[in-house]
């Protein structure tokens, strides 16, 4: 993966291919081409005919110098905005084209920040979680460890790069306190408050 790095570190400073520019000052613009994550790659171009050739190109070295062989079938190409002509840019590199929002390393690529729709997958995996913990009939101290260690981290993650609307994380706490607090499927108590009375 560093080798197919190197070659689109190359095919950059040749001006082969042409990623998109991160920063507001002359002297501090950086050109994203490519991100690597494990085994999967992000790689960034314009939309030209000719690039699209240098990336295939650089793909098929790859391909026969490391012997490892790239998954077409998962590979996509996502344009952004408007782009003539997609389908045949898509033939040239290979692989399908894609719509964006997609879903890229569990996080929604290409989706708005304050979608209330991104956080519809977050939600699922809580109550998918809390479906089976349900069944294990499990104590006050046992349900308040699953919320700490599992629960909570399920929204951690997407919060890391983006704001959770309030009524998403209304939601999470109702999932939360409705599990803390019930016993053999029955809610005994929905909220505490620090007072005299028992609870």
């Amino acid at each position: 993966m560093e080798g197919l790095s190197n070659m689109i570190h190359i095919a950059k400073e040749r001006a082969w291919i042409r990623g998109f520019q991160v920063g507001s000052w002359e002297t501090n613009n950086v050109e994203i081409t490519h991100l690597q994550y494990a085994d999967d790659t992000l790689v960034f171009c314009e939309v030209e005919k000719d690039q699209m050739l240098f990336l295939r190109v650089i793909f098929i070295i790859f391909e026969v110098v490391s012997d490892l062989h790239i998954n077409w079938g998962k590979s996509f190409i996502y344009p952004i905005n408007e782009v003539a002509d997609v389908d045949n840019l898509a033939a040239i590199l290979g692989g399908r084209v894609g719509e964006l929002p997609t879903i890229y390393l569990g996080m929604p690529l290409g989706a708005k920040s304050k979608a209330k729709g991104i956080w519809n997958g977050v939600i699922e995996k809580c109550e998918k979680k809390l479906t089976h913990w349900n069944s294990q009939h499990l104590f006050l101290g046992g349900r308040l460890t699953m919320i700490t260690i599992v629960l909570n981290a399920l929204p951690t993650y997407m919060m890391s790069i983006l704001p959770a609307p309030i009524n998403v994380i209304k939601r999470i706490d109702v999932l939360r306190r409705n599990f803390l607090w019930q016993e053999n499927g029955m809610k005994t108590r929905k909220n505490f408050t620090w007072s005299n009375e028992r609870w």
